[in-house]
Parts: structure tokens; C-alpha cells; sequence
């Protein structure tokens, strides 16, 4: 079958069978509350995360791995107003198997939250709260890439939702070795229509940025700027039954572009689709995902995503034409209000590299804010 058929079959397939692919992360995602009876409080918090991931590839494009351990974020909270957070704490973080923390870092951040917008200082609400795409975004970054530091503007509407913010990756001094690094990127998604019986149609726009260099440091190696981007839209309707509670297709066409004088990637520019289906239902959610890459590379992205390898050993292997197939199997179990248990199965069939390869996951999110007093005006 020509290739353009097969997107075509696909593509119709996904449409009418309403079945969403965009991950639905909410039980590992961390928000930080903010709410007027908080005022004057003073509370101790806790983010605990428990992860083990196992990636069966056997593919040149990305390494299988384990992933095994947690982390833990104890944190001092201080609410001065009804609409002020203010928090300082430590990160820690342990691989099992290693009898070291991997990283401990002080963490703090400043939210100040009206109805429709919130801003913070800090240590960010990112990774996984940002809602990207995998192409666009790994979701392995909540396990190695955890924290992002810098200044982030979140809005909420009705019908519109963003989320923009700059990450200060490496900071640089008088004549160090290396180039300083920012990231950045914007969320945005609009609901174009919406109905009483669940219906519901959303127009999202994404993007991520990446810039190492300055004028400062010493490093011989030149700029580098990095654009990622994606547009679709998003189709969702939910339904009243018990088991089977919603339906949606999520799809988006991919692009990046290196806008370096100096080229350093293995494409300068290159375009994907991602093209996902959904099904809800109350024991699970089952996903389907297919994508279609053409010299595409992204340094935040997903690494089965890409053109360009990752891999420690196939190192300047590349692979232009990039097409997978992705099933998910995703059940979140609600033990508590803030106690999530979260199972994942991933099976994935490379047309350019047939062979079964998946991966499946187990994660465990907690989060508490624990009342000590009130300060005293």
C-alpha cells in the first residue's frame, strides 16, 4: 500500500471512529494551591513521586532503559494574603539501586493567583502540567528533568487556556566552559465550539524554544536556537454512561527549524503528524497514536520520536523518514483525594524497523498541605 493511502486510511480511521492520544496526565501532574481561607497560614507540603519505567526498545533511534526510584519534595508554605503563595524547600532524588541521592537541589517559588491568571517566580508548575505533545515534550522529563526554574504566566477562561513561560537552564559566569542555556514555550488552546450534550471542539497551539550561548563564556562552540511548534485540533465528546465515559481525537501537524548562523543539529528543519484517537471508559483509557516524521529533531522532545538518534550506542545514526504506531493502555486508581496509583502499557510497532517493542510503567503521586498555624497580624 502507497504510503500516502496508508496515512490516509489512518487518518480516516481515527476521525470516524471518535476514538485522543495527547497523554492524559492529570494524576502525575502538581499544581500549587492557592486559596483565600489560606491567608496568614503557615503549612508544611509534601510532593512524593514514586516511578518505575521500562522502555523494551531495541531500535538504533532510542536506548531501552529502566528507570527505578523517587522523589521527594518537603517544603516550608506561607500564604502572606488570600491570593499570595510563597514556598522554599529541597528536592530530593533517588535511583534505586544507588546508594547516593541522583540530585538534591533547593527548591522555592513565589504564585500569585487571581481569578483568570497566575504568575510565579521560581520553581515552576512544568514538566507535565505544561500539556504538551510528546514530539514536543518527553513525558520522561517528570522522572529526569524534573524542575524548571525561571518565570511562568498562567490563563484561565471559559474557553481559553494558557500557559507561557522561560526556563533558565545553566546560568553562566566570567569566562566558564560552557554556553548559557534557556528554554521556553507557550500552551495555548481555545474552544471554538462547545455544547450541552458534551461535545466539544479545541484549537491548540504549541511551541518550545531552546537558546545556549552568550557573551561571556569561553566554550568555542557558536549559537545554537532551536524552535519546535505544533497546531491541530482537538475533538472530545462525553458520554453519560457508566462505563464508557468519552471519546476524542487529538491531532497536530509538527514542525521544527534550527535558526542557528552556525548549523548544528542533524536536520535543519523538518515537519511531523501526530495523529491520535481515544477511548475512556471507567476501568481504563486506550489510546491509539500514529506519527509520521520527516527529518525531524527536538532537543525537548520525545526520543522515539525522532529523526536524529539518541542513542549512546548508534551514535550519528539517523533515520529521516520516521513512522510508528502507539497503543496505550493508561489506568490512573484514586486511593485517596491527593494519593494516585498510575499503570501504563505501551506497545509500539516501527514501520521502518518491524519489530515489537513497548514500554510499561507503574507511578505513584502524593501531595499534601499540612495546616501548622495561623500568623498572627
Amino acid at each position: 500500500m502507497p504510503k500516502y493511502q496508508l496515512f490516509s486510511l489512518l487518518f480516516s480511521l481515527l476521525i470516524t471512529s471518535k476514538l485522543q492520544a495527547q497523554l492524559d496526565n492529570t494524576a502525575l501532574e502538581y499544581r500549587l494551591t492557592v486559596k483565600p481561607e489560606y491567608n496568614q497560614d503557615f503549612r508544611i507540603g509534601l510532593n512524593a513521586f514514586g516511578f518505575t519505567r521500562n522502555n523494551e526498545y531495541f531500535n538504533d533511534i532510542a536506548d531501552g532503559y529502566t528507570l527505578f526510584g523517587y522523589h521527594l519534595n518537603p517544603k516550608l508554605v506561607y500564604f502572606p494574603a488570600e491570593f499570595v503563595r510563597l514556598e522554599a524547600g529541597v528536592f530530593l532524588w533517588q535511583d534505586f539501586g544507588n546508594n547516593q541521592f541522583t540530585q538534591i537541589r533547593p527548591t522555592f517559588t513565589l504564585k500569585v493567583q487571581k481569578k483568570n491568571y497566575s504568575l510565579l517566580f521560581g520553581n515552576l508548575e512544568g514538566n507535565l502540567n505544561h500539556g504538551y505533545i510528546e514530539p514536543l515534550y518527553d513525558f520522561e522529563k517528570v522522572i529526569n528533568d524534573n524542575l524548571e526554574t525561571g518565570v511562568q504566566f498562567l490563563l484561565t477562561r471559559e474557553r481559553t487556556k494558557l500557559d507561557a513561560y522561560i526556563d533558565w537552564e545553566r546560568m553562566i559566569y566570567p569566562r566558564d566552559p560552557f554556553r548559557e542555556e534557556i528554554a521556553g514555550g507557550l500552551i495555548f488552546e481555545h474552544t471554538a465550539w462547545q455544547t450541552e450534550n458534551g461535545w466539544r471542539l479545541g484549537l491548540p497551539i504549541q511551541f518550545t524554544a531552546q537558546h545556549k550561548g552568550g557573551q561571556i563564556d569561553s566554550s568555542d562552540l557558536p549559537l545554537l536556537t532551536v524552535f519546535n511548534g505544533a497546531t491541530g485540533f482537538n475533538l472530545e465528546k462525553k458520554l453519560p454512561g457508566r462505563f464508557w465515559q468519552g471519546v476524542y481525537t487529538k491531532n497536530y501537524y509538527v514542525v521544527n527549524k534550527e535558526f542557528s548562523n552556525v548549523p548544528q543539529l542533524a536536520f535543519e528543519q523538518g515537519h511531523g503528524l501526530y495523529l491520535n484517537a481515544g477511548v475512556k471508559t471507567r476501568l481504563a483509557n486506550v489510546m491509539l497514536s500514529y506519527w509520521q516524521g520527516k527529518n525531524y529533531v527536538a532537543e525537548k522532545g520525545g526520543r522515539l520520536f525522532q529523526s536524529a538518534t539518541t542513542s549512546f550506542l548508534h551514535p550519528g545514526y539517523q533515520e529521516p523518514d520516521r513512522k510508528l504506531l502507539i497503543l496505550r493502555f493508561l489506568t490512573d486508581v484514586k486511593l485517596l483525594d491527593n494519593l494516585f496509583l498510575t499503570l501504563r502499557l505501551e506497545p509500539i510497532y516501527d514501520f521502518q524497523n518491524p519489530a515489537f517493542e513497548f514500554s510499561n510503567g507503574f507511578y505513584i503521586h502524593y501531595y499534601t498541605d499540612l495546616f501548622v498555624s495561623k500568623v498572627k497580624q
